[in-house]
C-alpha cells in the first residue's frame, strides 16, 4: 500500500520506546524518512491562467469600446453601460480607430503572454520532478525513473533490492565494511538504514527498535528453517514475547513495516518540520558518536548510546551485520556489529563524506532553486500583461492624434503622467510586479 508521512509538523515520539543502543539513530532516520516523502510527495506548481485571463478581459471591455460602429452601442454591450458613462471612449472616429488598432495588438501581445507562461509552467513542473525524483533515487536507488504513483510503482521500484542495496545478499558489502573505495555504504537510505537496524546476526536483539530484529534472530522459528530462508533484506516484525516474532516474507512488506512503525511512532506537535539539510547535518554529526567506538579510524554510524560492559568489551568495531558476543539478555545483546561503516565514504581532505543519498537529497534544494527561477519568469510576463493592459488604458484614453502615435516607445514612468488613467486602475498590485519587469 501507497503510504505518505503526512504534510504536518511532526515530532519522534522518544517516550514510546525501550531504550535500544540505536534508538537516536532510527529516531533520525524516521525524521528523515519524513521529509523525504513531504518532498517526493510536495504539490506541482499551478499557473493561475485567470488571472492573466482577467487582465486580458478588461482590455478586451475598451478594445469592444472603440468598435467603428457607435450606434445604439449602449444597448448592444449592455454589461458595460455604466462602464462606458464613466469612461467614454475617444469622440473622433479616427482617433476611436486608432485606439482601436493599438489595444487589438497590445490583446495579440497578452495572449502571447498568456501561451509562453503556460509553457513555461510546463517547464516549472519538469523542474520539480526532476528535483521529486532525486530524493526517490536517493531513498530507493537509481532504477527509479518515474514517481510512484500507486501501490503497484512502489511494488515494482522495491522488488529491486539489487538497485537499493550494495549487495542484496550480503551485508558486510552493503555497509562499508570491506576495504577499498569500490565497497563504500551509503548507495541509499534504505541500505543504511538495513545496516543500522537490521543486519542478519544470528540470535541477536534488534539495535534501533524493540519491534525489528534481524532475520536470524529466534533461529529456527518465526519462518527461518536453519536460517537458509532468511536475507538480510527481511526482517522479523514484532515484540520479543512468547508467541517470537514472524519473519516477513519480502524486502517490499519488510520496509513498509518500518515505515509503518516510524509513522506510528511519530505524533503531531507544536514544532516546525524540520528541513532536510539540517537532518543531514545532524546524521553527519552523529558519525562517530558512541563512548565504545574505540576506532577512531573508523567512521562508524550506530550504537550511539551503547554503554554495556566495561573497557574493553561489548564493543562497536566493525559493521559486518553478523552477531556480536556480548551475551548478556539485554537490548544489546549480540547486535553490536549491525550498523554502517563510512570510512570509505571519506572526501580526500578527510572532512566531509560523500554520502550518494545524501547528495541525492541535498540536489533537491539546488534543483528546485531553478525552478524557483523559472517560475519568476512567469511573474514578469504578468508584470509585462499589466503594462500592456496600462498602454491600453493610455490608448483608449487620449483623444489627440499625436498623444496616441508612440505607445510602443512608452516605458513605465509614462503610467503614471497625465493621462486619464482611472481611479480602479490596480497601481498597488503593480508595483512589485512591474519590479520583476524592470529587472530583467
Amino acid at each position: 500500500m501507497l503510504m505518505k508521512f503526512a504534510l504536518v509538523a511532526l515530532v519522534f515520539c522518544v517516550g514510546a520506546l525501550s531504550q535500544r543502543p540505536s534508538s537516536a539513530e532510527f529516531n533520525l532516520f524516521c525524521r528523515i524518512l519524513a521529509e523525504a516523502n513531504n518532498m517526493m510527495y510536495g504539490p506541482e506548481y499551478v499557473y493561475d491562467e485567470n488571472v492573466d485571463e482577467e487582465i486580458i478581459k478588461e482590455m478586451t471591455v475598451l478594445y469592444n469600446a472603440t468598435t467603428g460602429s457607435m450606434k445604439d452601442f449602449g444597448n448592444s454591450l449592455w454589461g458595460t453601460k455604466e462602464f462606458l458613462k464613466e469612461h467614454p471612449p475617444p469622440t473622433d472616429p479616427k482617433n476611436r480607430e486608432e485606439a482601436h488598432r493599438q489595444i487589438g495588438n497590445l490583446i495579440d501581445k497578452g495572449e502571447k503572454k498568456i501561451e509562453e507562461n503556460k509553457k513555461i509552467a510546463l517547464e516549472v513542473n519538469e523542474k520539480i520532478n526532476e528535483a521529486k525524483l532525486s530524493v526517490a533515487k536517493g531513498l530507493y536507488g537509481e532504477h527509479v525513473t518515474v514517481m510512484p504513483k500507486d501501490d503497484k510503482n512502489l511494488t515494482e521500484i522495491l522488488n529491486n533490492t539489487e538497485s537499493t542495496f550494495v549487495s542484496s545478499k550480503s551485508a558486510a558489502e552493503s555497509c562499508g565494511h570491506k576495504e577499498g573505495k569500490n565497497k563504500p555504504a551509503g548507495k541509499t537510505l534504505i541500505n543504511d538504514l538495513f545496516c543500522v537496524c537490521v543486519g542478519d546476526a544470528d540470535d541477536a536483539q534488534g539495535p534501533c527498535h524493540q519491534n525489528i530484529w534481524s532475520p536470524k534472530s529466534w533461529p529456527g522459528r518465526g519462518g527461518c528453517n536453519g536460517n537458509d530462508n532468511c536475507k538480510w533484506t527481511q526482517i522479523k516484525f514484532g515484540p520479543d514475547d512468547s508467541r517470537n516474532p514472524p519473519l516477513i516474507q519480502s524486502f517490499n512488506e519488510s520496509f513498509q513495516k518500518i515505515e509503518r512503525l516510524c509513522r506510528e511512532e511519530m505524533m503531531q506537535g507544536n514544532v516546525k518540520p524540520e528541513n532536510m539539510a539540517g537532518l543531514l547535518r545532524e546524521y553527519v554529526g552523529m558519525i562517530g558518536m558512541g563512548d565504545k567506538k574505540t576506532k577512531k579510524e573508523k567512521k562508524i554510524f550506530g550504537h550511539s548510546e551503547r554503554n554495556k560492559g566495561g573497557k574493553g568489551k561489548n564493543q562497536v568495531e566493525k559493521c559486518t551485520g553478523e552477531k556480536g558476543e556480548w551475551s548478556s539478555n539485554d537490548p544489546e545483546k549480540k547486535n553490536n556489529n549491525i550498523c554502517v561503516d563510512y570510512t570509505n565514504n571519506k572526501s580526500e581532505d578527510g572532512k566531509t563524506y560523500n554520502i550518494t543519498w545524501h547528495t541525492k537529497f541535498k540536489n533537491y534544494t539546488k534543483i528546485m532553486q531553478d525552478a524557483k527561477q523559472i517560475e519568476e519568469r512567469i511573474l514578469k510576463n504578468r508584470a509585462a500583461l499589466l503594462l500592456l493592459k496600462s498602454q491600453a488604458w493610455v490608448a483608449y484614453s487620449r483623444e489627440k492624434d499625436d498623444e496616441t502615435s508612440n505607445l510602443d516607445d512608452m516605458n513605465v514612468s509614462n503610467l503614471f503622467d497625465g493621462a486619464r488613467v482611472p481611479p480602479s486602475f490596480p497601481f498597488p498590485f503593480l508595483f512589485p510586479l512591474l519590479y520583476l519587469f524592470m529587472i530583467s
